[in-house]
């Protein structure tokens, strides 16, 4: 095993332990996420990895436009579809709504930086990377590590079942390797952090989050919702599938060749 597997374990293993037991003992769901940041930092200062390697870059108009285009489309396409299908019962929309959307947004962006994608598309995904291991190899481990994090969720939250478990960690392994594709292709986590908050956002305000109902008011989350729901994990998996043929043309999975 490659030392750089050994210390990817050793992050991955420690990033859970403190995600399950945190919240556990001070009764705080938030701290599951909270937590990851102090870790970070000890595995960077411990690693010695620079910004480039962590992917503390900006990142491309072009990356921003695939960041908006992941949740934007998916839930574009899945209210239509519950529109057409008559199960959007009453939109529950008031006045602060939009001051509560723009405060999620920007929320969510500063804490899936500093946490989630710091490590899962940071550090994690920067400690594989330089150990030159295969790049889809790094993307699939690091979109298995993000969809397994989320697994204390059934048990720290009120809002999810265990029926909701299988389509919600596969969505999670299929949203973390579209992040992961959004983090390779810019080379940024603050795209795969734009685009992170913007997903949450939407979700959560529009199609709620768990077994929650969002302003949209449609009932059957099973199906409709794009983060725990059938046709969510349907057109995720096509977004993914375009934007890995996308990259595979234009950037393609290899390192470059060292002169």
């Amino acid at each position: 095993m490659k030392n750089v597997y050994k210390t990817g374990l050793i992050g991955y293993v420690l990033v859970m332990i403190f995600s399950v037991l945190t919240p556990v003992i001070f009764n705080n769901e938030q701290l599951q996420a909270f937590v990851i940041f102090p870790i970070i930092l000890v595995l960077a200062y411990w690693t010695k990895m620079n910004g480039k390697e962590l992917g503390l870059e900006f990142g491309s108009l072009r990356d921003y436009m695939w960041a908006i285009l992941y949740p934007v489309s998916i839930c574009s396409v899945i209210i239509v579809i519950a529109l057409a299908t008559g199960n959007i019962n009453g939109i529950q929309y008031f006045d602060g709504t939009a001051g509560k959307i723009a405060y999620l947004f920007l929320y969510t962006l500063i804490l899936a930086f500093a946490t989630e994608e710091g490590f899962f598309r940071g550090w994690l995904f920067g400690i594989l990377e330089r150990g030159k291991i295969n790049l889809k190899w790094i993307l699939l481990l690091t979109a298995l590590a993000f969809a397994s994090w989320h697994l204390p969720l059934f048990f720290l939250s009120a809002s999810f079942t265990m029926s909701m478990l299988p389509i919600y960690i596969t969505g999670g392994v299929i949203g973390g390797l579209t992040f992961g594709l959004l983090r390779y292709i810019s080379g940024s986590i603050i795209v795969s952090s734009f685009s992170h908050a913007l997903w949450n956002t939407l979700v959560y305000i529009l199609f709620g989050f768990g077994s929650t109902v969002g302003i949209l008011g449609i009932q059957m989350t099973n199906i409709f919702s794009p983060e725990s729901g059938l046709l969510g994990l349907a057109f995720g998996l096509v977004f993914l599938v375009i934007l890995w043929f996308w990259a595979s043309k234009k950037i393609g999975f290899s390192y470059p060749t060292e002169k």
